[in-house]
């Protein structure tokens, strides 16, 4: 056989497979490879959705529902595109052709053939499931998709690139991308002394707004903010106390409500200072935002943590003391106050918390009084936290400045931990005991999770004028 008709039989192979794939692809041999199949579980109302390998089952009360069979499904999520209040079922399926059973009424012929195509199909969940929008492109190739508050649902194609999809009118429209972030900035310490509450009981109408008002401007560029209340409120005068047992005027802790503090951590040693009757009415002035590490008797069980959302980001605040100055634990109600006492508990806290929250907080009073650097019981703990998965702990208690660095947990993981944030208010005269550090960092939502990244510390100073003692931001 001649060298001519030898290339010219490998041409007409090689063109043979070329039909042979084209053929295939249209014939419909099923969808690309790149394709990851999903397995999971999801409910919704009283439906329970199971999908295994491109099938989905759908069950409630004995019934048994499935999407058209010649349908592969990629993944499945549940939530409330359209906002009525109600789960819908999204599913991103392959079927052939463009349209399948779903063509519009205006499309008369089916385009594509029989070519395998990429969908967004949703349905209702209710006492049968309906078909509410059956996507006939999105022009694009989708590997992944989730579900969020702020951007919608999310979808990330083949490229790495993620668009986001919102329910407007009717049926699913691309929407600008908002990334997910929440900036959030922590003060130290709020150390309520006599000369400070009588100063402010006094004058300014009895209102202790005076306190934050130099910081204020600098708070509202943040999402959340947060402080150390170290000392517990009380109503009655007979009850106002200075060290070494607290008894805070009632009205320092709404100018901590009026200067718009998001967040309260109350576990310190000075917690149980005026018993249970301060626990109660310290957790009961901040129930409307997260008071964390104390809780009113009334409650009658443990809650390990307090939740909070912002921007689509939920945060999980945790808060313990190391010491409680001898006061006992109520044997009724061990609960009101979160301690470090048992180390395992705290483990089943952070396990629970992270997986309830996106991020996690853990406020911890702790270490030496006065010492500019950490103990080797705040290490160990902090390297616990980080094992469990906190993103951030906030330290008080030495009322001094310690350093913050990053802690290495399990997987990767990292935690940052200031140690101590010193004094935001107080009238402890020493120097050191006058600054304090103002910690901001972000948190934002990547694929892996939530990153942290830190601001640089600022300093707040405890100020005094004429009586009146108020914090600022001071120098570096």
């Amino acid at each position: 056989m001649s060298k001519r008709i030898l290339i010219s039989l490998a041409i007409a192979a090689g063109l043979l497979a070329a039909i042979a794939l084209w053929l295939g692809v249209r014939a419909g041999t099923g969808p690309p490879d790149w394709v990851e199949w999903q397995s999971r579980t999801l409910a919704a109302g009283d439906w329970t959705v199971t999908l295994d390998r491109g099938r989905v089952t759908g069950t409630r009360a004995g019934e048994t529902w499935q999407p058209d069979p010649d349908t592969r499904v990629q993944d499945a999520l549940t939530a409330d595109m359209d906002r009525d209040g109600e789960a819908e079922l999204l599913l991103l399926t392959w079927r052939q052709g463009r349209y399948g059973e779903s063509r519009p009424f205006w499309v008369t012929e089916a385009e594509d053939g029989d070519r395998w195509t990429q969908h967004i199909d949703i349905y209702d969940l209710g006492e049968t499931v309906r078909p509410r929008w059956m996507a006939s492109d999105i022009g694009l190739e989708a590997e992944a998709w989730r579900f969020s508050e702020t951007a919608r649902l999310v979808i990330t194609d083949r490229t790495g690139a993620e668009t986001a999809w919102d329910w407007l009118s009717w049926g699913l429209e691309r929407v600008e991308l908002r990334p997910e972030t929440v900036t959030v900035a922590v003060l130290g310490e709020l150390l309520v002394h006599r000369q400070i509450y009588d100063y402010y009981l006094r004058t300014e109408n009895g209102g202790f707004g005076g306190m934050f008002s130099e910081l204020e401007p600098v708070l509202s560029a943040y999402d959340v903010t947060a402080l150390h209340l170290e000392t517990p409120l009380v109503d009655d005068p007979a009850d106002y106390g200075t060290y070494p047992v607290f008894g805070t005027p009632v009205e320092a802790g709404e100018a901590i409500l009026s200067a718009g503090f998001d967040v309260v951590s109350c576990a310190s040693n000075h917690a149980l200072d005026r018993g249970l009757a301060g626990i109660d009415r310290t957790a009961g002035l901040f129930r409307e935002v997260v008071c964390a590490g104390i809780q009113p008797e009334a409650d009658g069980a443990y809650r390990p943590y307090a939740m909070l959302e912002r921007n689509g980001i939920r945060i999980a605040v945790l808060s313990y003391t190391e010491t409680t100055n001898g006061h006992a634990l109520p044997e009724d109600a061990p609960y009101v106050l979160h301690t470090l006492d048992d180390e395992a508990r705290v483990r089943a806290d952070l396990k629970a918390a992270r997986a309830a929250a996106d991020a996690v907080l853990v406020f911890v009073h702790w270490g030496d009084e006065y010492a500019e650097t950490p103990n080797e019981t705040q290490t160990a703990w902090a390297q616990i936290f980080a094992e469990g998965g906190a993103d951030v702990v906030l330290g008080t208690h030495p009322h001094v400045r310690q350093p913050w660095e990053w802690v290495d947990g399990q997987d990767g993981h990292e935690t940052l931990v200031y140690y101590s944030l010193g004094n935001c208010l107080s009238a402890q005269t020493g120097e050191a005991c006058r600054l304090g550090s103002l910690a901001a960092f972000t948190l934002t939502r990547t694929p892996e999770g939530v990153a942290v990244t830190p601001e640089p510390l600022r300093t707040i100073e405890t100020r005094y004028d004429q009586g009146r003692y108020y914090a600022a931001v001071g120098f570096p």
